[in-house]
């Protein structure tokens, strides 16, 4: 867009386009680059546990067997301290200049895997936590300069539904590359295995015995994966680097901001001090808490469970579930807003968290208690889970984090009109601290300390979110009243004008 707002006058094919379909040509754009860079990832974060416990049992000397969880809190660590920052970094820079620069550090993670290295692991975990950050803060920013306060909502959706489906394209990557290099010898092994353990039964006992058949990553498959999600990610940065930067018409933020970084850096602290921000921070944990538990550490039950060694695309059809869930849920977020005003806010939270608690009731249940741990032969609570039943899960998870994602989009956006970019950032950083304590801490905890202590926090977060949301709807009741009064105001004295050149 040019100065004040208008299509390019460059003569290009933009200039062609509608107001609305320019818009939307840059969410589709914001939401398939998304799409790129979370490919990798989402999906690796999926089975970045196992495969790094896979690479510990062969050589033990080259990283810890619980560094997946420890590298996924070192991102979120680095992801906690950029945030104070990126409002800043983008003043400096722009939406898209900040959205690349993410991209690119989200593409360093998973070149590491070509040839695994203790140091350069954690490292790049750390710059990820930084793309993590910049990218979300850039999301943010290109958001609200490319949407209206009437297409938010659905602007919100349409992009999380299409970046969602990473998931959707990373089940078939792992689908695919895992028939390729362990499904023909899959059926083998676990027959091998089976039969083993009937030998040794008289020996030993059958829980020590299964231990050693948990799902297991060869170098091969390590290598493949890692290589194709890095080269996904890098059309992304592409992607990136040719959206369109000009604003829309009576975008909600405009883009062209003059702010130096030390202001940027008294807002950011403004905006951690205000009430309004205060107030959500049980609703940004949530998000970080529930992340953390969706993305990682479930899967990585799935793994860990010796019983379901033989199930070997469990993580593809988790992703997949996840994938779809998202994409569905994002879909219909954005038919209803358009339909029920107001529906990606208090309508929407409670879905998310109702589904949120189902999702948790449904893995307490079918899940070994100390799965998240580490390799268990244990029982579940009633019974193991089946194919199925993990599809329904990821796909009851997937709804219920679009759910939860875009009210945390809408409610940042809203309630601080004048400090949008300091308000995603202060969600991201609480959202990060929950997600980074969780990690550090997850090698410790069973099943339980989730299922039980995520749905209490879903009834916190829920009480907090509609006590702001509530002050929102009283404030834009205000504007309008205001807005009204003005009208009658400029209408009276357009009539005593008129009086008055009569007379």
């Amino acid at each position: 867009m040019a100065e004040g707002g208008a299509l390019p006058s460059n003569g290009s094919w933009l200039t062609r386009m509608s107001p609305r379909a320019f818009e939307l040509l840059c969410i589709v754009m914001l939401g398939f680059g998304h799409l790129c860079i979370m490919t990798g990832c989402d999906s690796q974060a999926f089975i970045l546990e196992s495969v790094i416990h896979s690479i510990h049992e062969r050589e033990p000397d080259r990283i810890n067997s619980h560094a997946g969880y420890y590298g996924q809190a070192t991102c979120y660590l680095a992801f906690v301290i950029t945030c104070l920052v990126s409002p800043s970094f983008l003043y400096a820079t722009s939406a898209k200049t900040t959205l690349f620069i993410a991209s690119v550090c989200f593409t360093s993670f998973p070149l590491g895997f070509l040839y695994t290295n203790q140091y350069y692991y954690f490292f790049s975990a750390a710059l990820n936590g930084v793309g993590f950050a910049l990218y979300y803060t850039g999301n943010g920013g290109y958001l609200t300069s490319h949407s209206t306060r009437k297409t938010i909502e659905s602007n919100v959706s349409i992009s999380w539904a299409i970046g969602s489906s990473c998931m959707i394209v990373g089940a078939g990557i792992i689908a695919l590359i895992t028939y390729f290099t362990a499904g023909a010898g899959a059926a083998g092994a676990a027959g091998a295995a089976a039969t083993m353990t009937t030998d040794l039964v008289s020996n030993v006992t059958a829980n020590v015995t299964s231990q050693h058949f948990e799902r297991r990553f060869s170098n091969t498959e390590i290598y493949l994966l890692f290589s194709v999600f890095a080269a996904i990610s890098f059309i992304g940065n592409v992607t990136f680097l040719l959206m369109p930067s000009s604003d829309i018409d009576n975008c909600i933020e405009s883009s062209k901001k003059i702010v130096a970084f030390r202001d940027g850096i008294s807002l950011m602290y403004r905006a951690f001090r205000s009430p309004k921000m205060i107030i959500l921070i049980p609703t940004f944990m949530l998000t970080g808490v529930h992340t953390s538990f969706w993305v990682s550490i479930y899967p990585t039950t799935l793994t860990f469970n010796s019983h379901l060694a033989s199930m070997i695309y469990l993580p593809a059809i988790y992703s997949l579930g996840v994938g779809l869930g998202e994409t569905i849920m994002g879909m219909l977020i954005s038919f209803c807003s358009k339909r029920i005003k107001n529906f990606g806010m208090r309508p929407t939270m409670f879905i998310g968290c109702f589904l949120t608690c189902l999702y948790c009731a449904l893995i307490v249940i079918s899940t070994p208690p100390t799965a998240p741990m580490h390799p268990t032969s244990e029982k579940p609570w009633l019974f193991q889970p089946t194919r199925t039943l993990v599809f329904v899960i990821a796909l009851i998870g997937g709804m219920s984090d679009c759910c939860l994602c875009s009210v945390r989009s809408v409610i940042c956006a809203l309630a601080m009109p004048n400090r949008r970019d300091q308000a995603f950032s202060v969600s991201k950083f609480y959202q990060s601290i929950g997600t980074c304590v969780i990690f550090f801490i997850s090698p410790f905890l069973n099943i339980y300390f989730y299922t039980i202590g995520i749905p209490i926090l879903c009834v916190i977060a829920s009480f907090c979110f509609f006590f702001e949301t509530r002050r929102i709807k009283q404030m834009e009741k205000s504007l309008t009243n205001m807005e009204l009064d003005q009208a009658q105001q400029r209408k009276k004295s357009s009539k005593y004008e008129t009086l008055d050149e009569e007379f």
